[in-house]
């Protein structure tokens, strides 16, 4: 591979006189930043109101997300607190406290979901 770079590297000097690089053509600042007003412009909604737009449109996508919102809080955090109850010894502990812990994770997140999902139902 490189010997056949050089010789075309070497055939061009010879037939095309000096070998020069050009500098690709950057746009200038304001160019750039007008451009990237423009993308910005487009984007009309956030990430999170898109996502929620599906649940607006049914009670089945609103129930089913609340309730994996509470499920997956309990899983992890009981999970969690199962496996440091096997790393240190203390079998019910430490199982206990963080599935606590997931019950209030769980319901703030249902809590802000419902918010969101309230929000964007005033707005339309």
């Amino acid at each position: 591979m490189f010997p056949a770079i050089s010789v075309g590297v070497c055939w061009r000097k010879a037939f095309h006189g000096k070998l020069e690089m050009n500098e690709p053509d950057l746009p200038s600042e304001e160019e750039f930043k007008a451009r990237l007003k423009a993308v910005e412009g487009k984007k009309e909604k956030t990430f999170r109101q898109q996502e929620l737009q599906v649940e607006r449109s049914g009670a089945w996508g609103r129930a089913w997300r609340l309730s994996v919102e509470m499920i997956a809080a309990l899983l992890l955090c009981g999970g969690f607190g199962l496996f440091l109850d096997n790393q240190f010894e203390t079998k019910p502990v430490l199982m206990l406290i963080f599935l606590f812990i997931g019950v209030a994770v769980g319901f703030w997140g249902i809590y802000k979901t419902a918010m969101d999902m309230n929000a964007g139902n005033m707005d339309e």
